[in-house]
Parts: structure tokens; C-alpha cells; sequence
């Protein structure tokens, strides 16, 4: 493990709502995580884990503080910037899983590779490769309305890695996996931080994951402590 800094969170504070709706989500959040180091962000639903990882990818702005990704500053930059920061640097492993619903699991997993315009044989041998390592061989021509949760969760953690990107946000990933996957799929995680000095935060409520973890960082009611 490298000693550089990629992922880099300066006093970031969130705040959504006003009045008696108001609510605070995170404050004065900082954090660091450097290449090749696998950090997991834990805390209770409705902690700041999601805004926290939001705001690392440039999905949303903070109200004070900024994000900077492999030196790129996220906060404020232009939409195009930011696309631009998540497409060629980071792989973001969403909640929802966000997969192209006419796509099958392993033309989602592709598709970073197709967006980047990396040749078509080493395409079909990393979507291979990953399609394989998160063991979905007997369902890589299923559309996700033909899998299940857990099964869209692996093609979702593949697709974000296939590209072998410098950073890797994951929220939540082996939440609908049962215990012996969710442990091999945070042991592909692990691999692929290592052999490709990238920088991981990762937020879940499994102890598997944490387990795993360089760091366990804690966070309550939008304050991160550890």
C-alpha cells in the first residue's frame, strides 16, 4: 500500500431541508484515503454514509467543505468535469444498482469498457474476467428483471471494477448477499484494491466487510470519528 492520497474530504457539512424539516446530515466530515488502502464507513441508517459518498463522486455539492478525487477538486466543478471525473476515475457501486435494464449482466458490466473505448478483445476478456470472479457465469445473458437482488448487486460491484479505476465507492454492496457471497465478493474488492493500488471507501453494516477493512471508520448523526 502506497501512502498517496486520492480520495481527500475537507470539512464537508450537508445540510437538507429547512425549518422543523431541517436536517443535518453531515458536519464537518474529513477524511482521507490513500492508493492500495480498503477504508469501510460505518454507522446506523440515516448516519450521512450515502451523502458522504455522494458527495466523493460529485453527485451532490456540499453546503460547506470540499472533495477532491486523485487531485481533481469535485466541489464546484462544472457538471462536465465531474461526469468526467467519475467516468475515467472512480467506480461507484450505487444502492439501487443502477443497471441498464435492456442490457444483460454482462453488457452492463462492459459497459464502462465500451464508454472508455477499450478494444474489443480485452473487453470481452476483463467483463469475462469479472463475470467470473463475482460468480455469475450461469447468468451472464440475464437481463437484471431476470435475476435477483443479490445477483444485480454482484453485476453492479463487477461493473464498477471492470475498468480497474483509482477509486472505488461502494454503498452498501453485499447488503442483499447472503454470507458466503457477500464474503467473496469483498474479497474480489480486496484483490483488485491491491493489485491495483486503488483507493476504496466502502459503506456497510456488515461486519464481513469490515473485517476486511485497513481502517474502520465510524459515523453518527453526520460526524465521522476514527
Amino acid at each position: 500500500m502506497t501512502t498517496d492520497t486520492v480520495i481527500r474530504l475537507e470539512g464537508l457539512s450537508r445540510v437538507f431541508g429547512a425549518g422543523a424539516a431541517r436536517t443535518l446530515a453531515l458536519t464537518g466530515a474529513s477524511l482521507t484515503v490513500a492508493a492500495g488502502e480498503f477504508v469501510v464507513l460505518r454507522g446506523p441508517s440515516g448516519s450521512g454514509k450515502t451523502t458522504l459518498l455522494t458527495i466523493a463522486a460529485g453527485l451532490d455539492e456540499p453546503d460547506e467543505g470540499a472533495a477532491w478525487i486523485a487531485g481533481t477538486p469535485l466541489t464546484g466543478a462544472a457538471e462536465a468535469e465531474a461526469a468526467r471525473v467519475r467516468r475515467e476515475v472512480i467506480g461507484y457501486v450505487d444502492q439501487d444498482f443502477a443497471l441498464v435494464p435492456f442490457l444483460t449482466a454482462a453488457e452492463n458490466i462492459e459497459l464502462p469498457l465500451r464508454v472508455a473505448g477499450t478494444g474489443a478483445r480485452e473487453r470481452r476478456a476483463r467483463t469475462r474476467e469479472m463475470v467470473d470472479a463475482v460468480g455469475l457465469a450461469d447468468h451472464a445473458a440475464q437481463r437484471p428483471d431476470e435475476m435477483s437482488g443479490g445477483q444485480q448487486q454482484r453485476v453492479a460491484v463487477a461493473r464498477a471494477l471492470v475498468r480497474r479505476p483509482r477509486v472505488l465507492l461502494a454503498d452498501e454492496p453485499t447488503a442483499q448477499l447472503d454470507s458466503a457471497t457477500a464474503a467473496s465478493v469483498i474479497s474480489v474488492i480486496v484483490e483488485h484494491v491491491r493489485r491495483d493500488a486503488m483507493a476504496a471507501l466502502v459503506a456497510s453494516h456488515d461486519a464481513t466487510v469490515a473485517e476486511r477493512a485497513d481502517r474502520v471508520v465510524e459515523i453518527h448523526d453526520g460526524r465521522l470519528r476514527g
